[in-house]
């Protein structure tokens, strides 16, 4: 019984406490401007493959020893969605936009020397 009443005591302050755990300046806002403003506000930055990592100071070739590691990566993510590069000849690759099944996407085709200078690598 003494562990049903702790539980349920738990329970009710976390209950309590969440309203005081939020920002001040952020029910500031919510209350004064719409969600669209304070978005509109906010300064756009364009999302490249090296300003999605947690460091954006370091580039791609510093964090993968070859373009083909990288490659690798890049497909071990595709499961979830994400993009990468299918050989499609020597040399050659495509870019895999995911699971995205709207009207067919512009298909992307790179040489590898393309890659390897996008991608911050030395050419092979």
């Amino acid at each position: 019984m003494s562990h049903m009443l702790r539980s349920t005591v738990a329970i009710l302050m976390s209950g309590l406490l969440a309203p005081a755990c939020a920002s001040p300046v952020e029910q500031d806002r919510a209350a004064s401007e719409p969600p669209e403003r304070a978005v509109a506000a906010q300064p756009e930055k364009e999302v490249t493959d090296n300003s999605t990592s947690a460091s954006s100071s370091t580039s791609i070739a510093q964090r993968y020893r070859t373009l083909d590691e990288y490659l690798a990566f890049l497909e071990s993510r595709a499961p979830m969605d994400g993009h990468w590069y299918r050989e499609i000849r020597p040399g050659v690759y495509r870019l895999e936009t995911g699971n995205f099944r709207g009207a067919e996407p512009e298909q992307r085709v790179f040489t590898r020397e393309e890659l390897e200078r996008q991608f911050g690598f030395s050419p092979s």
